[in-house]
């Protein structure tokens, strides 16, 4: 029967590969792992195997001496008739000693290495980690580097010699390593975690996707840290010069809102800051926050296709010249509508001024219907609108400008709002309304 701490280390085993492949983003690490999690088992299987027909041989060995054992008194009885029966005792003892079931077993053990050629479990999975274009290491607890494939000392320019036995302040120096030892702590609590890191080697820059997975021992405390790096450096790099191109762009954008309408541009600004600290305070993923903020950025820019003229009005607009104005919105997706930002930075431009009652425009939407990007903006826009002066109206404070996205719940979003009144009593809050 196999023993219950081992069926706990096959469980774990395959709980952990499991884990891999659903968490995995990524095709080839997804395939390494899958593959890691085979070549596992099946050692582990036939390591338990063979403890097994061990077991049962030695069980087996220690009957057949058993029985040799009193084959061999019944002759020494039949031979010796009239020997005593203290003198039998002594006889029988002999015997029995003369094999001890400690010694059969030893005798009997099968040899668990593999006397046909065949290549075991142990050498199917270095020769697989040796063959993945991926980077893979072992940690010990201490994050000494126990184990580094060719290809990860290939990322490095060095080789897995000169990386085995060092830890990452040794391989990459103390500033790199303070994050790879946050990474760690994280997979050890987490038991997988995944990051984008940037690297400084002597060829410069590199980009390392690494994703990270704690082993444990039968007592579940931790064995080391096994980590799966892979270069994006290239994508990274194509990135970064795409958000700088595109960083740009938006400000040629911002600088033409100014010198068309200083106010429109203030505006654009406060409501990009305020709108930034909203999704900080909400906790929201990156690409909805650089939704939000680009589309901040850009709010005004469909203003652009309206009358200056109209605009520059020092009164209320009548019905019909809040009709025209609120066409900024088809000029904005009339400007942006070849921009590739790669995120929903149009279509949240496009919803700005709806509102979840079905009152705004341009197409009424209710609810669900609004995406969040918008309703961050939209709740935004409002208050920078209302703390701001215009040349027909004072402004008001914020206080009092909170209090009417409040009281009006129907329409604006109920978390947002108060996100906001969290920005506003916070010193970040005060400085972005001292930019007025």
């Amino acid at each position: 029967m196999l023993k219950q701490s081992n069926s706990l280390v096959i469980f774990i085993v395959l709980a952990a590969v499991v884990g891999f492949i659903i968490l995995s983003s990524n095709s080839a690490a997804l395939a390494i792992v899958a593959a890691l999690g085979v070549v596992f088992a099946g050692l582990i299987g036939t390591k338990l195997g063979k403890e097994k027909a061990a077991e049962q041989d030695g069980d087996a060995a220690e009957t057949q001496a058993g029985e040799q054992a009193t084959q061999h008194n019944a002759a020494a009885s039949a031979s010796a008739g009239h020997t005593s029966e203290a003198a039998q005792s002594t006889a029988t003892g002999q015997a029995n000693s003369a094999v001890p079931g400690s010694a059969v077993k030893t005798a009997t053990r099968p040899n668990i290495a593999s006397d046909t050629g065949t290549p075991s479990q142990v050498d199917l999975l270095k020769n697989l980690v040796a063959s993945v274009s991926e980077g893979i290491t072992f940690k010990d607890p201490q994050g000494r580097y126990l184990s580094a494939n060719a290809a990860f000392a290939q990322m490095l320019g060095s080789r897995p010699s000169e990386i085995v036995g060092r830890d990452d302040a040794g391989v990459f120096g103390l500033l790199t390593a303070k994050s790879l030892l946050a990474s760690d702590d994280a997979a050890a609590q987490k038991g997988q975690v995944s990051t984008t890191l940037e690297v400084t080697l002597p060829s410069g820059p590199r980009f390392f996707e690494i994703t990270k997975s704690s082993v444990n021992n039968d007592d579940d405390s931790l064995e080391g840290i096994v980590a799966v790096w892979r270069d994006v450096t290239d994508q990274a790099l194509y990135r970064i010069r795409r958000e700088k191109a595109m960083s740009e762009t938006i400000m040629a954008f911002t600088k033409s809102i100014e010198l068309r309408d200083s106010y429109l541009g203030d505006h654009a600004q406060r409501l990009a800051h305020l709108a930034a600290a909203v999704t900080d305070v909400m906790e929201l993923d990156d690409d909805v926050s650089t939704t939000v903020e680009l589309a901040a950025y850009l709010s005004q820019i469909g203003k652009l296709g309206v009358d200056p003229n109209l605009l520059g009005q020092q009164r209320r607009f009548t019905e019909q010249e809040i009709k025209e104005v609120q066409k900024h919105v088809h000029h904005t997706a009339s400007l942006l509508r070849d921009r590739d930002f790669g995120l929903p930075v149009a279509a949240t431009l496009f919803q700005i001024h709806e509102r979840l009652d079905g009152t705004g425009y341009p197409q009424g939407l209710k609810d669900g219907d609004v995406a969040l990007p918008a309703r961050i903006l939209g709740a935004c826009d409002v208050f920078c609108a209302r703390v701001a002066p215009r040349s027909y109206r004072p402004a008001i404070t914020p206080e009092a400008a909170i209090d009417i996205l409040q009281q009006n719940p129907h329409r604006y979003d109920e978390t947002v709002v108060r996100a906001m009144q969290k920005v506003m009593q916070s010193p970040e809050g005060a400085a972005i309304l001292q930019q007025q």
